[in-house]
């Protein structure tokens, strides 16, 4: 399945979401709550997917998306928050955000879009060979 980092300023969520990763077969192979945090991590392990909140403890999400896509402008990030504005969905999108979760989702909902960006990642891996 996939390596996963999870960012959320809520120990809580990463606790669930990890158990829940976990038991679906998917590797969490780090966590975090801030840009530097995340960034390191990032390009220490090279995650397959990155589940990242907008809101965190004095950091922005969206500014930590851009800095991730400047990383690696194939990386695949899931942004996850309760904040449903449709300005901060299209801007997600439009800095590299493969999808955008409105929480509380669903763990089915998390799962199909993990399944979705891991099969978009397999058809452009297809092509560049």
């Amino acid at each position: 399945m996939a390596k996963i980092v999870i960012v959320d300023g809520s120990s809580v969520t990463r606790f669930f979401m990890r158990k829940w990763l976990e038991k679906n077969g998917h590797e969490v192979v780090g966590e975090a709550v801030n840009g530097h945090d995340t960034l390191k991590l990032y390009r220490k392990l090279r995650p397959d997917i990155v589940l990242l909140d907008i809101y965190l403890p004095n950091d922005n999400g969206l500014r930590i998306l851009e800095q991730l896509m400047s990383c690696d402008k194939y990386a695949n990030i899931i942004m996850c928050s309760a904040a449903a504005l449709q300005n901060i969905i299209i801007e997600a999108h439009q800095l590299g955000a493969k999808h955008f979760l409105v929480k509380p989702f669903a763990d089915k909902t998390l799962e199909v879009s993990i399944q979705k960006v891991l099969e978009t990642r397999k058809n452009l891996q297809n092509c560049l060979v």
